[in-house]
């Protein structure tokens, strides 16, 4: 594998590159995180079975997709490859820092512009994505509510089911989404789709996110989830809201939003992520 490695990132950067440093950094849900380094050029590797291309591939995709709208900052890609039995993502090696009060103040202008970037009228993606582990479809479509309600929340309660986890009938679950959402029809933006406090850090004062499981969506998404757990500094969303300022019945839509990730979580996690799906099952209903 790391021959491997070496030849495609000879290719990438024009010159010899031979690994005379590697560290594993971190055991994540999935995939194994090396910090490469030929002396020159240090790099960020994420390693896993050959069959894992495809994961990859769609990563660096949303990547590069994201770092196109000059909005806000993601690792640049290096490269997709494999060798006889693994395969690689390649990409630039950051030297995170936990995000400042400022820094998070700033990030929030960018998102805001992230949103506000032009380029479909329908919700979807070009290709397929994963949220954490698990496959996320992003079939094209005109309507919002249904997107959500079928390939959001009705894809997560039917792995919940398949994995034991049962909240309730998924037909009348999804009616009830689809209800709540019906009179809503966003402007599709350009989602980072994963966006947490565990997918940012922060790169001489300017943040970075990472780990991204992008779509054409409600921009309430993002921020729905990056309110979930430990949720931003108030700066951000200060700064977000002036920059592009939030459609009236956020409030309303929040649980919603945050139902698709506590499902994820769920069944990824199970614990007191369980219960919490159910109360807001409940609020919602």
């Amino acid at each position: 594998m790391w021959k491997s490695i070496s030849q495609v990132l000879a290719d990438h950067f024009g010159a010899y590159y031979s690994i005379k440093q590697k560290e594993k950094i971190h055991c994540g849900e999935m995939h194994e995180s090396w910090l490469i380094d030929d002396g020159v050029q240090a790099v960020f590797a994420k390693t896993n079975e050959k069959s894992y291309r495809s994961m990859f591939r769609a990563e660096a995709d949303q990547l590069e997709l994201l770092a196109k709208t000059n909005t806000i900052h993601v690792p640049a890609v290096y490269a997709v490859g494999c060798s006889q039995n693994h395969s690689f993502l390649l990409l630039e090696a950051l030297h995170l820092q936990n995000p400042s009060v400022e820094a998070f103040a700033e990030f929030g202008i960018a998102l805001a512009k992230l949103h506000q970037f032009k380029g479909s009228e329908r919700y979807g993606l070009d290709f397929d994505t994963w949220l954490g582990a698990l496959y996320q479809p992003n079939k094209w479509s005109d309507n919002w509510a249904t997107f959500f309600a079928e390939q959001r929340i009705g894809w997560q309660l039917q792995i919940c089911k398949e994995k034991g986890l049962e909240f309730g009938d998924i037909d009348q679950i999804i009616t009830t989404i689809k209800a709540k959402l019906a009179k809503h029809k966003p402007t599709p933006s350009l989602l980072h789709g994963n966006l947490w406090v565990e997918n940012c850090g922060s790169v001489k004062g300017k943040i970075y996110a990472y780990d991204p499981a992008s779509y054409w969506g409600d921009r309430e998404c993002d921020l729905a989830f990056s309110e979930l757990f430990e949720p931003f500094p108030e700066q951000f969303y200060e700064n977000y809201h002036r920059t592009f300022p939030l459609d009236e019945g956020y409030a309303d839509r929040k649980p919603i939003y945050q139902l698709y990730y506590l499902l994820n979580f769920s069944h990824r996690f199970k614990g007191h992520y369980v219960e919490l799906t159910k109360r807001i099952l409940q609020l919602i209903e």
